[in-house]
Formats: structure tokens, C-alpha cells, sequence
């Protein structure tokens, strides 16, 4: 049967945002055991005392910042304050101390007495890319001068901790969490549980479905799935099908590679 084209009102996405690398969903699968040790680690901020510090590791794409995120936001349920900066966009430090101060509306000069002044409960200090940071000065900071608190940083290098000073290092004193990479068949449900947010139900040829399996897996990385899926998408829909086949995955392959 010949499928009719898609019109200009009409659209093979349910929830395009859902492909965006900062959606969270509600369900992080195959994180659990994951999810649940760094939830462990900041409960104690919950009961006005200090958590642990963790140190998060694992290539990227493997759900390391989701996970924290999706923890962080379970917690803010319960009353936990947190700050998440991303060293990659803040490598400066003065920089990432300006963030902290913005996320705490601090208004003018950002100085770390201005945010010690306005904490006024245990937080949770999130360090994302911290291996891109060009200065640990203001890590040292928080953890000299901030008493109540949990700090987590996250990287994609797992040797990261054992180059830092050494003055930094001991203050930290950080619990390694690895993220291992994920198993064929948890990158086979993970894109299909996401094409479940995103599409409309039988938008997918299973050709196209199998490439995109393909790629990804050999990838390793769940956030080149995503950006593949919703380019093969938009791709069908530029040429109004209402079917995402594989050409339209191949001709994503060729701007993502």
C-alpha cells in the first residue's frame, strides 16, 4: 500500500525533544546499581550533614551525567539543594565560580564568600567534564572552605584523579564510580525505548532500525544514537515520508561521521 506524503502540519515525532542530549528521561535503564550508590552517597545532605565525594568515570555516551541528573533531580523532591556546572562550557575558574553564583542568583561579583554567605544549607557541588577545567583552584576552594557538602566530579578519563595535586587529592578524597560501556543488547533497548519518546508508533522500517543499531553500537555511545535517530528523522520528513527508512539513516551517517 502507498502511504500518502506527510503534509506541512503533519510531523513522524511525537516528542523531538526527547532526542535532545539534555532530555532526562524518567527511567535510566541499565544505571540502577549506578543511580542508586551516588543517591547513597549524597542522602546525607538530606539530614544537614556531609555526603560523600564521588568521582564518576566512563566513556563518552555511556549515561554518567544523565544518571547524576536523574538523581539530583529525585532528590530536589526531598529538599537536596545542588549546583551542576559544566567544565567544558566554564573552564576557567573564576568562570566556574561565576556559574555557581548564577545558579545561586547572586547578583555582581561572584566570590566565594558571596556563596558562602548564601548557603545557608548542605549542597551537592557537580563538576561535569572537570578533566576540561584549566584550573582547580576553585575546587580547592569548596573543599577548604564549604564544611557542609558532597562533591562529584565527572569524566570520561579514568586517571583523571591520580594527576590532580596533591593538596586537592587528600581534600577530596573521592569514591570511584566506573560506568562500564553498555552490552549490545542494552544499546538495542535503550535506542528503542527513546524511539518510544520520540516517533509516532511505525514510523521506523526495520532496515533503518538495524543500521541504526549497527552504528551505534559500534560507537558505544548512546548520545551518537540519539543525534543519528532524530537526524534520520528530519531527514524523512524533508522528503514528506512518513516512513523513516534506511537511506535516510545512511544520508544522517554521512554528517555525523
Amino acid at each position: 500500500m502507498k502511504l500518502t506524503p506527510l503534509s506541512s502540519e503533519e510531523s513522524i515525532f511525537s516528542n523531538i525533544d526527547s532526542l535532545s542530549p539534555d532530555f532526562v528521561p524518567k527511567i535510566l535503564p541499565f544505571r540502577e546499581n549506578e543511580q542508586k550508590e551516588i543517591a547513597l552517597a549524597l542522602q546525607p545532605l538530606l539530614n544537614g550533614t556531609s555526603g560523600r565525594n564521588l568521582f564518576i568515570y566512563g566513556k563518552a555516551g555511556v549515561g554518567k551525567t544523565h544518571a547524576v541528573k536523574r538523581v539530583l533531580e529525585e532528590l530536589a523532591e526531598h529538599g537536596l539543594l545542588s549546583i551542576f556546572v559544566n567544565c567544558w562550557t566554564h573552564a576557567e575558574s573564576e568562570n566556574i565560580i561565576g556559574a555557581i553564583a548564577k545558579q545561586l542568583s547572586i547578583i555582581g561579583d561572584s566570590t566565594l564568600e558571596k556563596i558562602k554567605a548564601r548557603l545557608t544549607m548542605p549542597c551537592a557541588f557537580v563538576f561535569d567534564e572537570i578533566d576540561q577545567a584549566k584550573s582547580l583552584d576553585f575546587l580547592y576552594a569548596i573543599l577548604e572552605e564549604i564544611k557542609t557538602k558532597a562533591v562529584v566530579l565527572i569524566s570520561n578519563k579514568k586517571d583523571f584523579i591520580a594527576g590532580i595535586d596533591e593538596r586537592i587529592r587528600s581534600r577530596l578524597l573521592a569514591e570511584h564510580i566506573e560506568f562500564r560501556d553498555y552490552k549490545e543488547d542494552e544499546i538495542r533497548a535503550i535506542l528503542a525505548e527513546r524511539r518510544k519518546y520520540a516517533f509516532y508508533e511505525g514510523t521506523w522500517h526495520k532496515e533503518a532500525i538495524a543500521l541504526l543499531e549497527e552504528k551505534t553500537i559500534e560507537r558505544n555511545d548512546i548520545r551518537f544514537g540519539l543525534a543519528l535517530m532524530k537526524n534520520s528523522g528530519l531527514n524523512a520528513e524533508r522528503e514528506a515520508s512518513r516512513i523513516v527508512f534506511r537511506k535516510h539513516v545512511e544520508e544522517a551517517l554521512e554528517k555525523l561521521s
